[in-house]
């Protein structure tokens, strides 16, 4: 994005509007958070809430712990020439089409022929996707693996303007913030959180340092 001359302060503001970003190097985390809203999108649901997956009933724990084994071994391209059809597939078909938009890809890499191929259910040999087929494939596993639980493991996100507790968050800007406390609020999520039983995994956020008040 930087190659291409984007202008990435006003990307970043326009992903997260009134945000104060306290330096340039943390407009990443707006991507990054755009990126993992919608990856981890239908989380909590069995099926992901795929468009084109038939409502079923959910899996066993056992099948879904079998599912994360398997696909752990594989790659993506293995588990596309195994079956192009199957879950996954689609999954990386549907998750590609929302992350990447038409104006960004054709701005990347000058047509829209991996959105084509894509949409058609092929696996574009390119490294760009490869590489986004490897983040869907982990968050995949890591679907299967939340569902291997009884009660499931769920996926949580921050509200903006909640005030910081080291139970539920963590600051993606650990080691700058001066003294985090509870003054802190969550600007927004970067990474969602995760509840497996009573264990909780810290969710990532962006920071807002506390409103300093002026004496007159």
């Amino acid at each position: 994005m930087d190659a291409k001359n984007w202008d990435l302060e006003l990307a970043a503001k326009a992903i997260k509007p009134n945000t104060v970003f306290t330096k340039s190097k943390h407009w990443v985390f707006a991507f990054e958070s755009y990126v993992f809203q919608l990856m981890f999108n239908g989380f909590n649901h069995f099926n992901f809430f795929l468009p084109e997956e038939e409502p079923t009933k959910q899996p066993s724990k056992h099948r879904c712990f079998a599912n994360f084994m398997r696909l752990q071994t594989m790659t993506t391209t293995q588990v596309y020439s195994e079956n192009p059809g199957c879950p996954f597939a689609k999954f990386c078909k549907t998750k590609y089409l929302k992350v990447v938009h038409p104006k960004m890809e054709c701005s990347l890499f000058g047509n829209l022929d991996q959105r084509k191929a894509i949409s058609s259910g092929a696996f574009p040999r390119t490294e760009f996707f490869s590489l986004f087929a490897e983040m869907a494939r982990r968050v995949w596993l890591l679907h299967c693996l939340a569902f291997s639980f009884d009660p499931p493991a769920v996926a949580f996100q921050v509200r903006k303007g909640c005030r910081f507790s080291e139970v539920y968050m963590e600051s993606v800007a650990a080691g700058e913030d001066d003294a985090v406390t509870g003054d802190f609020t969550a600007a927004f999520t970067v990474v969602p959180g995760f509840k497996i039983g009573k264990t909780v995994v810290q969710s990532q956020v962006y920071l807002s340092p506390p409103v300093v008040q002026r004496s007159c």
